[in-house]
């Protein structure tokens, strides 16, 4: 055979074996066209490469279908139970221990006994020193290892469990940052395999599996290569390179031209992997199935940037995932293909290009490299990868809003400079105490200004979170270095009260835009309310004093509901609702005192029995104060003063009386409050489009208003106000990809969207948006654990998804994802600050999941229970699943008891009137 003969032979091989067995008799015979003696060669190589895996588990002579023989299907201490798989030097089982010494199924890897090359025999002894040398989370572990009755060598490794890492990203629709995560945890792994002298050389996805739990395994370790020369036979053996097992399409240029492999090559492999997560597209495509052709591709195409090719449609091919729209692309990635191209535009695309370098030594030159600058992406700081300016340092933000932030930074060059000469003057001689003086309060000065004018201007921009974040965390620690120089300065002090206030109105504020550190904006209120009460202390009839200790409470009372705290958030809003009281009292013609108290009223009502939010089940209260917000906020419009932010809260007011309205059944009482905030809200958002509040409010109206009409049964008007919904707040979400606002928003309305679909019967359709609110709570959930309302909005849709798929799907999935649900709704459950509607939504969970095996009634009973005595038996809905609890436990006659309170509880239909849409559900619950 010619050189050229062999090198045709080799390339149809290695592209046969990348492709399914299925697929592979069709590609061969268009490849060898009429040379049926190259096709039987390359048959022939595949079989003795890669046996047929259908066959039996052993055959009659008591060996593998594989050729390797068992001892009464053992191989040593080990029971085979069944193959289940082979590659090009081995063949796997799965099996247990014979001997009892433990119970736990493993996975065995024993060389071909048709192998008759010693260097292949010598290379799977070497996979085996090279897996017992690494011990890390992401890597397959070798737990033991030998040699058979017949001197073949095998390994014993942990049975991983799982999906290739591009199907399993595709099969949970994982968003871009998911995505990254992810692919961060394979780099760590190969990472270690780099500080272990080791080089894989065979990275790909079917070579990286992601278990049930998301827990990415790095496998395969049959053709990597030591760094370190002591592991082979010889010296000769550590410097080879034309020994060469490798898949083409994840293959570096040096691995193709045959030169030496080192690092860098994992590097390519990885940087081939993350485009095809990131795009569904490969970086290289052939047309001719050839050697040369392939080269060619490899080392001298340069691939598209990732932002480019993403919105495509990727076309069917052999051997690959294709055939999906651009659409279906970016709904895989839990977003639209331009949100899907602005994601991966600047950043993601100069990552991958430069691992995707055709030179190594100008690729990253590690995979820690590799990994930082994804970290540097993910965190919005600059990245190595991209090219180092000014403009690309400020980032998205200041592309969209030039001029502003050129002001800022001028400002931020100022502080530097003032604060470096402040320092130094303050150690000058008393001959320059002046000019030190005079450089402080310029200082000071652009502080403020940074704090109070700055920071005002760019707050409902789109996509201003982090500037806002770098503002006032800037401002926050000038003014902590003057604060030192001036304790005594109590406007000073007031100053610092302002930035805490700021700064945890970023960190993760719900009422407002924020980047979701919920603790750390509870931190920063808690030392607002310290430096004001201290300032109150000294002069308890300071007005502005008592305006930064009234904002603290109102603030904690906006953030402590979502770590648990709702007692602690009550008691500072009843405080704060005094001072404001008496404080008008003392200045009634002063307008931002009576707003000041409407914000606190419309807080303290949301707290006492807003069901939609952490509350304290008392409906009535919340109503009462809810109405007090009201007369305030109409009192201030007839007034005329600070017309938008009256306007805006009167629209919020108007929504909260509304949801009032609609659990007391009054669905035509809650659709006028709704329709009236709608109004206020488009007017707003008409005149100020910028305004991402303004923005924020229309969508939360639209999709109010839509629930109503569900309620009504206007199913197609409903659908239409929940679309609207979603548009706007996906816009505000893809516009500040940090904000938690606005990617909770985007999550709620999805998941009505997907309740009514469901309603409706389009199941598809529902699952679809409930795995892309999955795909947004559950990296939500995982950056805020504190978080409770986020953890149990997430334990509900997971619930909710299972329900979903057991009803006609993969019900594998639907118990993986209900039980993770019902653990989180369990540790929620346990907290002594648990609301009744909290308990009463656990309850409910562990009643009605699917499947039906994972509910817990007596688990259910308890919690319903719990509701119920917290509430004081006040609340229909509480009490409708305290009887659902009693009636699965088997106890009907306390079931019809508590239904019948339930039904009391609410006002009887008027004459010739159908019962209220609540009370028919009842009924219904009754009668079964």
């Amino acid at each position: 055979m010619t050189p050229g003969e062999w090198a045709r032979l080799k390339g149809l091989f290695e592209q046969a074996l990348d492709l399914d067995p299925a697929e592979r008799n069709a590609f061969l015979a268009r490849a060898c066209g009429e040379d049926a003696s190259l096709l039987a060669d390359v048959e022939s190589l595949l079989a003795s490469y890669e046996p047929d895996e259908t066959a039996s588990a052993a055959s009659p002579d008591g060996s593998s279908p594989h050729g390797i023989p068992l001892r009464e299907g053992r191989i040593d201490r080990y029971e085979i139970i069944r193959p289940i798989g082979a590659g090009g030097m081995g063949v796997v089982y799965l099996a247990t221990r014979a001997d009892q010494a433990y119970e736990k199924q493993v996975a065995i890897k024993v060389v071909h006994t048709r192998i008759e090359s010693a260097e292949i025999l010598s290379r799977f002894v070497h996979e085996r020193q090279i897996l017992a040398t690494l011990d890390h989370p992401h890597i397959a572990k070798l737990l033991d290892g030998g040699t058979t009755d017949d001197g073949l060598p095998y390994l014993v490794m942990d049975c991983v469990e799982g999906t290739r890492i591009d199907e399993y990203c595709d099969n949970h629709a994982l968003s871009i940052p998911q995505r990254v995560g992810l692919f961060l945890d394979v780099c760590s792994a190969v990472q270690y395999v780099h500080q272990n002298l080791v080089v894989h050389r065979d990275l790909k996805p079917s070579n990286i599996l992601v278990t049930a739990d998301g827990v990415p395994k790095l496998l395969d370790f049959g053709i990597a290569k030591l760094l370190k020369a002591d592991v082979f036979a010889s010296a000769i053996d550590a410097t080879r390179a034309d020994f060469r097992i490798l898949t083409p399409r994840y293959a570096s240029p040096e691995q193709v031209r045959g030169e030496p492999i080192t690092t860098a090559t994992d590097v390519y492999s990885l940087g081939v992997i993350l485009y095809e997560l990131l795009t569904a597209h490969r970086p290289y495509e052939w047309s001719i199935d050839s050697p040369i052709e392939i080269a060619r591709a490899v080392c001298e195409h340069q691939p598209e940037r990732p932002s480019t090719i993403a919105v495509r449609a990727a076309e069917r091919r052999e051997g690959g995932a294709g055939g999906a729209t651009a659409q279906q692309i970016a709904a895989r990635r839990a977003t639209v293909p331009h949100g899907l191209k602005g994601q991966l535009r600047g950043d993601l695309d100069a990552i991958v290009l430069k691992a995707l370098r055709k030179e190594p030594q100008r690729r990253y030159g590690s995979v820690e490299q590799l990994s930082e600058d994804l970290r540097r992406h993910v965190q919005g700081l600059p990245v190595l990868a991209h090219a180092d300016s000014w403009s690309y340092r400020t980032g998205k933000f200041v592309r969209r809003h030039r001029t502003g932030v050129a002001a800022a930074a001028l400002i931020a060059v100022s502080l530097v400079a003032g604060v470096a000469s402040t320092a130094w003057q303050a150690r000058v001689a008393r001959a320059e105490h002046a000019r030190a003086e005079r450089q402080f309060n310029d200082v000071r000065r652009l502080s403020t200004s940074f704090l109070f004018e700055f920071h005002s201007a760019i707050q409902n921009l789109p996509g201003s979170t982090p500037a806002r974040q770098l503002l006032v965390q800037r401002a926050l620690e000038y003014l902590r270095k003057l604060a030192e120089e001036a304790r005594t300065d109590r406007r000073l002090q007031h100053e610092l009260a302002e930035a805490y206030l700021k700064v945890g109105d970023v960190q993760g504020n719900a009422y407002t835009a924020n980047l979701g550190d919920t603790e750390g904006a509870a931190r920063s209120y808690h030392e607002a309310l310290r430096i004001s009460t201290s300032l109150l202390e000294v002069d308890p009839h300071e007005a502005d004093a008592k305006r930064y200790v009234t904002r603290s409470y109102i603030s904690l009372g906006e953030v402590l509901p979502q770590l648990g705290r709702p007692a602690e958030a009550m008691m500072g809003l009843r405080r704060a609702a005094a001072i404001l009281e008496s404080s008008i009292v003392e200045t009634p013609s002063d307008p931002t005192l009576r707003e000041q108290l409407a914000r606190c009223y419309q807080v303290l009502g949301d707290l006492q029995g807003h069901s939609g939010l952490q509350n304290q089940g008392d409906p009535a209260g919340a109503l009462e104060s809810y109405h007090k917000s009201l007369a305030l906020y109409q009192e201030l419009a007839e007034r005329g003063g600070r017309d938008r932010s009256v306007r805006r809260g009167l629209a919020l007011v108007d929504i909260r009386i509304g949801d009032m309205l609609e659990f007391r059944d009054d669905l035509d009482g809650a659709l006028r409050a709704y329709r009236q905030a709608l109004q206020i809200s488009d007017a707003l958002a008409a005149a100020d489009p910028a305004n991402t509040e303004h923005r924020r409010l229309l969508a939360l109206a639209h999709r109010k208003v839509g629930g109503i009409e569900e309620d009504l049964g206007h199913f197609r008007e409903a659908l239409n106000s929940y679309t609207s919904a979603a548009s706007i707040n996906e816009s505000l979400m893809n516009a500040d990809p940090a904000n938690v606002q606005a990617a909770m928003g985007y999550a709620i309305s999805l998941r009505w969207t997907g309740d009514l679909l469901k309603a409706l019967g389009d199941r598809p359709a529902a699952l679809v948006k409930y795995q892309a609110v999955i795909g947004i709570l559950e990296p939500l959930s995982r950056r805020a654990p504190s978080n409770v309302t986020v953890r149990g909005r997430y334990a509900e849709i997971l619930v909710a998804t299972g329900r979903l798929l057991a009803a006609g799907g993969p019900v594998q999935e639907a118990r993986r994802l209900t039980a993770r649900g019902l653990t989180i709704a369990r540790e929620l459950a346990s907290r002594p600050e648990a609301t009744p509607d909290d308990l009463s939504q656990y309850a409910l969970d562990f009643l009605t999941c699917e499947p039906p095996d994972l509910r817990e009634p007596a688990t259910a009973l308890r919690y319903a229970e719990a509701s119920v005595a917290k509430s004081g038996g006040t609340d229909s809905d509480d009490l409708d699943i305290l009887a659902q609890a009693y009636f699965e436990n088997g106890n009907v006659a306390e079931a019809i008891e508590t239904e019948n309170k339930a039904l009391r509880l609410l006002a009887a239909p008027a004459a010739n009137q159908p019962s209220p849409l609540r009370r028919r559900r009842l009924e219904a619950q009754l009668a079964r």
